[in-house]
């Protein structure tokens, strides 16, 4: 009897070698580097997306606030510069709580009684533990609820800010309207660091509870403006921007003392320490400029509704005026 040859034949057993699994990892691991940065940008742009509506849908309770007011609201409503410092600058109704029945909040708003202070009842109740989801940039981390133990270093007893204790939590300010270029200068007289006709009023302090005015469409104290007083133009002039709440003390939604943001400082400042012909220092003051965390710039709303990214590139003199409603300067968006 004969066999077969080819039976006695055994196939191999085929299998990777060491070297070719450690090839292999090492494609897979450039193929993940490779497309993780377009993940990440990609999630990125979603976030731009969804800040810039949040910014827009802001932009348009102005617009409705003002079209049934015919006026912008003032930044804070203190009525009374003649009390101690902490209680005229502190607690006061602001412009956030003026727009609330235009972004969807009429519920809210009616629960407010707007003849006493923010600290007291019923305001802080409403005030407290509220997270407005459409007033949080989805790119900051920091951005939502943020602990009011941040004002124990201010020297004003506690709960005289907005309202609760130093262990209760209220919206930190994402979105801020703009006073334009505001020099902050505090209480002393001051002149201007980068431009001759950029004007010295105060975008806090002393115009949270005087009618101090500011060369934007909102001031931080009770002067409030109209769009007929934007002789820029709706579409050159800024309405409103993104700020970052977890980078100054006072960066909150329902606060009435710096809550408004300047154009005296360059876009993204937290990223750029100076620009030519602008001396900036990292003082308070730096604090109330516009920045995000966006690569690259930041959203404005224009004062026409419409909502750009402004890069943090941008030409500083252009950046400034776009920030005045009426400096005559014909600067255009880039």
């Amino acid at each position: 009897m004969t066999t077969n040859p080819k039976s006695r034949i055994q196939n191999p057993k085929s299998a990777f070698t060491l070297v070719e699994l450690l090839v292999v990892i090492a494609i897979i691991g450039v193929l993940v580097g490779l497309l993780l940065p377009a993940v990440q940008a990609a999630r990125e742009a979603a976030r731009r997306i969804q800040c810039a509506n949040h910014l827009k849908q802001l932009a348009l309770a102005m617009h409705n606030y003002h079209a049934a007011q015919n006026i912008l609201p003032a930044g804070a409503y203190c009525a009374d510069a003649n009390n101690t410092y902490c209680e005229s600058i502190y607690n006061c109704h602001n412009w956030f709580i003026s727009l609330l029945p235009y972004v969807e909040q009429q519920a809210a708003y009616d629960l407010l009684d707007f003849k006493k202070r923010t600290r007291e009842s019923p305001n802080r109740e409403v005030i407290l533990d509220w997270q407005l989801p459409t007033m949080m940039c989805p790119s900051d981390p920091h951005a939502g609820l943020t602990g009011h133990d941040r004002f124990s270093p201010s020297g004003c007893r506690e709960g005289s800010h907005i309202a609760g204790t130093f262990s209760d939590r209220s919206m930190g300010a994402s979105y801020l309207p703009s006073a334009g270029p505001v020099a902050p200068c505090n209480n002393r007289p001051c002149t201007s660091l980068s431009w001759s006709d950029m004007r010295n009023d105060q975008p806090g302090r002393r115009a949270g509870a005087l009618a101090g005015g500011a060369p934007g469409l909102f001031a931080g104290g009770r002067t409030a403006y109209s769009f007929d007083h934007c002789r820029d133009g709706l579409s050159n002039t800024f309405l409103a921007g993104e700020a970052l709440p977890s980078l100054y003390l006072h960066r909150m939604l329902f606060h009435s003392h710096y809550n408004v943001g300047t154009t005296h400082y360059p876009p993204n400042y937290h990223r750029i320490l100076g620009v030519p012909n602008g001396p900036f220092t990292r003082g308070v003051g730096a604090g109330l400029g516009f920045k995000s965390e966006h690569p690259g710039g930041l959203h404005m709303a224009m004062a026409d509704g419409s909502v750009h990214f402004i890069s943090e590139s941008i030409d500083y003199r252009t950046w400034v005026f776009l920030g005045d409603r009426a400096s005559g300067e014909v600067v255009r968006l880039p």
